[in-house]
Order: C-alpha cells, then structure tokens, then sequence
C-alpha cells in the first residue's frame, strides 16, 4: 500500500510545470514540496516523506533525498550545454609588450650601462615594493646584459624577472543563459551527493567553465549540481547569475556587473547578457566600492603608482603600461594585469583586474568610443560611458 501512495505522490509531482520545475530547482530544488513551518506535523524519514512532502520540514532526513530524486526526474536528459564561444585567442604574444618583476631589491637604473661602470649616480632606485617594467631592448656592456626599459633607461639584466601574462579568457554568450554558470577556481573532485567523498576519477581543474543546475544547502555550506552526479562545494566555484538591469540604466543601455562575492563580471545590452568572466577585485584592507557609475576616462596604456606611500615602502607598487584602462568611479578601474593569474580571487588594491584579453574586449565594447591612436579619452554628454555596476551578492539570501 505505502508503494501505491509513493507513486501517485512521485506521478503529480511530475505534473508541474517544467519551466517553474527549473527554477525552483536553482535555488532549492523541490523547495516548494516541503512544509516552511519549524512545527510541521512530521520530522519525516525517507518513507513519510515520500508520502506526505508538504506535512515535512525541509530539513527531515528524507527530505534532501526527496529533493533530488525529484530534481533528477525533472531536469533535461541530457542536460543543456552552455551556448558560448571562446573570445579570438592569438597564436602568439597577446599583447606587444614584454613585462618584467625587478628583483632582488635595491636595484638602480642609468642612462647608459657606461655610466654606472663609471660610478655617476644612478636614475632612480627601485628600492621596496612591488615593480613591474616593460622591455624595450637589450645590449650587452663589458659582458654583463642591460635591459632598456624605457627611453634612454637601463637595469641590470640580472634585476629582472621576464614573466608570460595570463592567457585565461571569459566567454561571449551566444543566447541569454537559462542557468546559472561559472567556473572553477581550484582544482576540486565533485562528489555524487552534497557533501559525499570525492569522486577520485573525476577532476574538474581551475578555469573549467560549468553550469550550475541546481543548489542544496547543507549546513552552511552550499553545494552546487554542476553534472549527472556532480555536485561540488560553493567556494570552489565563481558564479555568474543573469540579473535584471539596475534602477538608472536606460532600456537597451551597455552596462557591466561587477560582483565582488563571486568575482564575477558580466556584460549586458539591456536585459541580454553577452559577455562574462572572472576578475579579482581589492582585497579587505582595500576593497572595491559597490555603487553605479559610468565610465568616465579611458587609456589604452597607462602607468600606475601606489600615491598612498613612497617607494621605501613595503606597500609601494609601480606598474608600466597598464593596458586597457577605463576608470568609472574616481581612481577606481577596470584593468589589465599582466602581474598574475590570481582570477577568482581578490587581489587588487581596489580596482577591478582583467586578464589583458578579457580587457582589451571590454575596452573595444564600452563607450566612450576610443579612436585606436587616442592616448586618452574621457566621457561626454554626447558619448557618455558604459555603466558600471558594483555589489556583494553571494549564493545564501544575505550572504556577503
């Protein structure tokens, strides 16, 4: 008898609408069948459960197991691919500078290899921080090489540590997503259930672009169903949510999300996104501000200094070349960083950092409309910038 009552539970249950079957499963799949009430008549085991789903909490111990038996009944077999393409990807260098870190410190520049063998005073000094160059040639002086990092500016070779910037790259949607979806910030083994052992066999690595299609909280973890059997920890992922255009964009506007929980960006045309990535924005101490504001000034490359401290100082940085910068809320911008491939995680001093791909594409998109010569070009009422979005938002309501 009890089998008969599951099977007529299990049968309307598949009665839903498949559309609103979706949805719910995103936030918590088969939420919906389970009683909202702490003193609901049951705390169920699996049988009662199945039987009676609207009188159980949602925390019963069959409840969980109800839940994804019902999503596995309910989402597309197979299930739905994301609808993307890559962005186009030299074969070789994918920017014309060479970047290098200078180390070890001090390190001291002249004006010719000649001068420092005669013992003049040195340019300037690098002397503690971090510091970044770019290369513009090399000659070699009394059997030591020089690096010319700037006109008429030579380091010691031995002072320099040439480096490969990312190659990593968001993603051009194809269609409006109709699931959430991301990527892998480490390397992690899913679990076939929410919170189960690893599964040794399977090996989702950094940068792997997934969908998520449903979520299950367990404790105060939440879990994310990213494939058949595949379900991984939260903080192993970076998400990408489609959200509805912020109050002050027009209909029909460009504007970029920001989320500085996920680490996420995504591009918009009105309600459509178009483009989405990762991006490490500032780290506590110095943190990205949420607000809407437009893109106000624009340079294809620019140097960048810490003003906060000198030189001497541990927290001092100096950047050359800082490609495709476009600066939306006072000092704050989005920007390559050839300096690392930490992506998913925050890092920066507060601006937004882009792999030099991912920004060169947003620079191009974005309004002003920057001629390819332009050094500098800022916003008009005639050809005002892309909106820029900033908030905190993560999987739990609340969450930040």
């Amino acid at each position: 008898m009890m089998s008969r009552y599951w099977v007529l539970s299990f049968l309307l249950l598949l009665l839903l609408v498949p559309t609103a079957v979706q949805a719910a499963a995103i936030n918590n799949p088969g939420s919906d069948l389970f009683s909202a009430d702490p003193a609901a008549d049951y705390v169920c085991p699996a049988n009662v459960t199945q039987r009676y789903p609207a009188r159980c909490p949602s925390y019963s111990p069959g409840a969980r197991q109800t839940r994804i038996e019902y999503l596995r009944a309910t989402l597309p077999n197979p299930l739905p691919t994301l609808a993307v393409e890559p962005l186009e990807v030299p074969e070789d260098a994918i920017t014309t500078y060479t970047f290098a870190y200078v180390r070890p410190l001090p390190a001291a520049t002249y004006r010719h290899p000649e001068e420092a063998a005669a013992g003049l005073p040195p340019l300037r000094e690098f002397l503690a921080g971090d510091n970044w160059v770019s290369i513009l040639g090399e000659v070699e002086y009394n059997g030591q090489m020089w690096y010319e990092i700037n006109e008429g500016e030579f380091i010691l070779a031995d002072h320099l540590a040439v480096t490969n910037p990312s190659r990593f790259h968001g993603v051009l949607l194809q269609e409006q997503p109709q699931y959430p979806f991301g990527w892998i910030n480490r390397d992690v083994n899913p679990s076939s259930v929410p919170g189960g052992p690893p599964r040794k066999e399977i090996v989702l690595r950094r940068y792997d672009l997934i969908t998520i299609f449903a979520q299950e909280l367990l404790g105060e973890t939440m879990w994310y169903m990213i494939g058949e059997e595949q379900w991984v920890d939260q903080s192993f992922t970076s998400r990408v949510d489609v959200d509805p255009i912020p109050e002050g964009v027009g209909p029909g506007e460009k504007w970029i999300e920001v989320n500085t929980y996920e680490q996420t960006l995504a591009a918009y045309e009105g309600e459509r996104m178009v483009f989405a990535t990762l991006v490490s924005t500032g780290r506590s101490n110095t943190w990205t501000p949420s607000g809407l504001s437009r893109i106000w000034g624009k340079l294809p490359s620019t140097p960048m200094i810490n003003r906060d401290v000198g030189p001497e100082n541990p927290g001092w940085y100096y950047l050359e070349n800082v490609e495709w910068t476009q600066y939306f809320n006072g000092a704050y911008a989005l920007h390559a960083a050839y300096w690392h491939n930490s992506f998913g995680f925050t890092r920066s001093h507060g601006c937004v950092n882009l792999s030099i791909l991912d920004a060169k594409w947003l620079f191009e998109w974005t309004t002003p409309y920057t001629p390819v010569d332009a050094k500098v070009v800022y916003g008009s009422t005639a050809d005002p910038g892309t909106w820029v979005w900033v908030h905190k938002t993560g999987p739990v309501p609340g969450q930040e």
